[in-house]
């Protein structure tokens, strides 16, 4: 009897994993697709798809790479009055179902981010295909010519401006990676602003980067590169942020990771690595008005300096460090009034006052972007040399000695 019943319960796990298997879909079956691009606007959408194709992405024998002679992606696009049928539409000329779960780059066209992108926001949040995580671009042109390019040395482009982006993140802090979660998170705040990286094609022949014979040369002329940061108010894309002032806005939001700083007064100079900041930002009620506190504590290393200066003293070091202070502080200001001058709260004010001052909000919240930009900023910098380096004077001074 009981041999019986779990001769049954085999039978019936079995029978399971056959039906299970009934609506399996092979993965020769699937376009993996790595990144997509949108263009247009509500009506008449352009959805690009790039898609890996697998069988490039092998080494053959002897050593000698497939990819070196077909490329690792397939591009494609499709058009729709609506971004779910230009998906429908890829089955009229694609063989295979576009697969969307390792799809982590989106990158869309700079006039369709200025149109309004409320159609493509909405279709991540109804879809389960569609990643939340999937990092954002803007594309200074059609975000369909960018998904053509190649981005040497990777073979997949899609994965290369993912890498491209963390890197930035991790070791130079300009333009921060923005997910589609977080952009929608921003946009749909009470300051109601975002900032998405914005990549750009640089080099007098950018077509030349359609073709897998840019991997056959040592240094491209041409490139693929992170050019500034669009900015959002709402669903719509409003301005535009140099390097600079990117750079301002990532200290107010405390963003910084690593990064280097330069200061450079006639013939002294020092570069300093920030390992470490920490960046708290306040909004202070004075009178009645707010006003901005900025207290940034940050540690780092002397990378380089000319100053005839020796740097075994204490006094050295805080002379130092007040050089590393002072160019913060410049970045920070920098940052601060190109939001002011274009009305944009990149960085949440608008947020905390809601948060610790709701009746105050009520009151200033239909005029916020006047407040704004009426505000006055105070800025406290607190920086530590952790290693000012091996040498007590600059290797320029050394030599002078010699």
């Amino acid at each position: 009897m009981v041999r019986q019943i779990k001769v049954s319960y085999v039978l019936y796990i079995v029978v399971l994993l056959l039906t299970g298997c009934v609506d399996r879909t092979e993965l020769n079956e699937l376009g993996i697709t790595t990144a997509t691009g949108i263009d247009g606007h509500k009506g008449d959408w352009i959805n690009t798809y790039q898609i890996i194709i697998p069988s490039a992405m092998t080494t053959g024998s002897g050593g000698s790479s497939t990819g070196a002679s077909q490329s690792a992606v397939h591009t494609f696009s499709t058009q729709g009055k609506t971004l779910r049928e230009t998906v429908t539409k890829s089955s009229l000329e694609y063989p295979r179902r576009l697969y969307f779960a390792q799809n982590n780059i989106l990158v869309i066209g700079k006039k369709a981010a200025e149109q309004g992108i409320e159609e493509i926001i909405d279709i991540y949040l109804r879809n389960l295909d569609s990643r939340e995580t999937v990092k954002v671009f803007i594309a200074n042109g059609e975000a369909r010519d960018f998904l053509k390019k190649l981005v040497p040395p990777e073979k997949i482009p899609g994965q290369a401006l993912e890498r491209i982006i963390e890197k930035n993140s991790k070791l130079g802090s300009i333009y921060p990676a923005v997910s589609m979660y977080q952009f929608i998170s921003k946009i749909s705040s009470d300051s109601g602003a975002a900032g998405v990286p914005e990549i750009s094609l640089e080099g007098s022949e950018p077509e030349k980067l359609d073709s897998v014979d840019v991997f056959k040369e040592t240094s491209a002329k041409n490139k693929l590169k992170l050019t500034g940061l669009s900015l959002f108010q709402k669903d719509k894309r409003v301005g535009f942020l140099n390097a600079k002032e990117s750079m301002g806005v990532s200290w107010l939001n405390n963003q910084i990771k690593n990064t280097t700083v330069n200061y450079v007064d006639g013939n002294v100079t020092s570069a300093f690595l920030i390992r470490k900041a920490k960046v708290k930002v306040t909004p202070i009620k004075n009178s009645n008005h707010y006003y901005l506190n900025v207290d940034v504590k940050a540690t780092g290393d002397l990378l380089s300096a000319s100053s005839q200066r020796e740097m075994k003293d204490m006094q050295s070091i805080h002379q130092l460090q007040m050089q590393a202070a002072e160019i913060i502080k410049l970045q920070i200001q920098e940052g601060w009034k190109a939001l002011q001058q274009k009305n944009i709260d990149l960085i949440g004010v608008g947020n905390k006052i809601h948060q610790k001052h709701p009746k105050d909000w009520k009151k200033i919240k239909e005029t916020w972007p006047e407040e704004f930009a009426n505000m006055d900023i105070k800025i406290g910098v607190k920086m530590k040399l952790a290693r000012p380096g091996l040498f007590e004077k600059s290797f320029n001074e050394l030599l002078k000695n010699e």
